[in-house]
């Protein structure tokens, strides 16, 4: 989001309207079909508005996956380390159940690989999220609930990697108990 922008008024109405769009579109005709063209007409907007704000179609896509990571998997900040990594868990867990962040997560595994501005978009998102996630785990380790050496990629990606595996791959239903059962798991052994 461009810097002086409102938080409410027209331009909040504009950007929901906007990403709105974006997720109607890559539902309907997923990352490959996504044109600004058509978001600016499903959004009732120029594709002017779409380029002064935005820029490009990279730029929009990670403005969405950010705003619907932010809406369903906060970063936390409880005192615990397993509260927090269950909490960001259950996140994932609501992000994955939404239609649109299934659509979204879909599109950006399965077309980044043949797409440089959905790649580029796809990585910027990705290392946001795990940054958070490792702030997390960084808490844990100052407070004593995790060893000092743990390696905190690692240990982040075999916390969530199983709930998209089992999303996307495997295509078994993925809930707070499962992503419970793969916190203990993890964590069981290294705390």
């Amino acid at each position: 989001m461009a810097d002086g922008s409102r938080p409410g008024g027209r331009s909040s109405r504009v950007r929901a309207a906007v990403l709105s769009a974006v997720v109607a579109e890559v539902q309907r005709a997923g990352f490959a079909g996504l044109s600004m063209e058509r978001i600016a007409g499903r959004a009732g907007v120029n594709k002017t508005t779409l380029y002064r704000r935005w820029g490009s179609r990279a730029e929009l896509i990670s403005d969405l996956v950010a705003e619907l990571a932010a809406r369903e998997i906060p970063v936390p900040d409880t005192g615990s380390l397993m509260e927090d990594l269950r909490a960001l868990m259950h996140g994932v867990v609501t992000a994955l159940a939404s239609l649109e962040g299934a659509a979204l997560v879909r599109g950006v595994v399965l077309e980044a690989e043949h797409a440089d501005d959905l790649r580029e978009a796809a990585a910027r998102f990705w290392s946001e999220r795990f940054a958070g996630a490792a702030a997390v785990v960084r808490r844990g380790m100052r407070r004593g609930e995790v060893s000092a050496d743990c390696d905190v990629d690692l240990l982040v990606e075999r916390l969530v990697a199983p709930m998209y595996l089992r999303r996307f791959v495997t295509q078994q239903p993925v809930d707070r108990a499962y992503a419970d059962r793969v916190l203990a798991a993890t964590m069981g052994p290294i705390t």
